[in-house]
C-alpha cells in the first residue's frame, strides 16, 4: 500500500514539473506580444497599445482604455514639445513564467531610446506581463515604478516570486 502510495505522489509530482516546463514554452509568444506593444508605441498607434494594459488597470481607471489613451497622447505631445521622441523600443527577454491565481505570470525587460534635441536617452523598465487565459492573451503593467510588495496591495493576485530589478539610471549619449 505504501509502494502505491509513493508512486502516486511520484507520478503527481512529475506531472506537475512537466506542466511548469511546458509553460516556459509560451516564452516566444509573451516576448512577440511585448515586441508589439512596443512597435504600437513607437507607431503612436495608441489604440493598439492601450489594449494591451492589464484589465484589472483599466477597470480601476475612471474613464477606462478612453481615458488612457487621452493621458498617453497628452503624455507624448509634452514629451514632444520639448524636442523629444520615441526612437525605439524593444523588450527584452522573459522570465520563467508562473502559473499562479488562475492566470500565467511573469516579468520582462523593455528597452526604450528617446531620440532629444542633444541626443538619445535609452531606458530599461521592467513589465509584468500577465494572462488570465493561460497564454492566450498578454497584457503588461510597468513594473518599475515601486517595488513587488506595494505592487501586491495593489494585485494581490501577483505572485509573491516575481523579482524587479531597480531600474538602472538612464543613458545619455551625446549628439557628435
Amino acid at each position: 500500500m505504501r509502494r502505491i502510495l509513493l508512486t502516486g505522489l511520484f507520478f503527481c509530482g512529475t506531472g506537475s514539473v512537466f506542466a511548469q516546463a511546458d509553460i516556459q514554452k509560451l516564452k516566444p509568444a509573451v516576448k512577440a506580444a511585448a515586441k508589439k506593444m512596443n512597435d504600437a508605441l513607437v507607431k503612436k498607434d495608441l489604440k493598439n497599445f492601450v489594449v494591451t494594459t492589464y484589465p484589472k488597470v483599466v477597470e480601476a481607471t475612471a474613464g477606462g482604455l478612453d481615458k488612457i489613451e487621452k493621458d498617453l497622447e497628452q503624455q507624448i505631445k509634452n514629451i514632444e514639445a520639448a524636442g523629444t521622441t520615441i526612437a525605439s523600443a524593444w523588450p527584452g527577454e522573459v522570465s520563467n513564467i508562473i502559473d499562479t491565481a488562475g492566470e500565467y505570470q511573469c516579468t520582462i525587460p523593455q528597452y526604450m531610446k528617446m531620440k532629444m534635441k542633444d541626443g538619445v536617452l535609452q531606458t530599461e523598465t521592467t513589465l509584468f506581463a500577465l494572462s488570465p487565459d493561460k497564454g492566450k492573451t498578454w497584457y503588461f503593467i510597468d513594473a518599475t515604478e515601486k517595488p513587488l510588495d506595494k505592487w501586491r496591495q495593489a494585485f494581490p493576485n501577483l505572485s509573491s516570486k516575481h523579482i524587479i530589478k531597480p531600474a538602472p539610471e538612464p543613458k545619455f549619449t551625446p549628439n557628435k
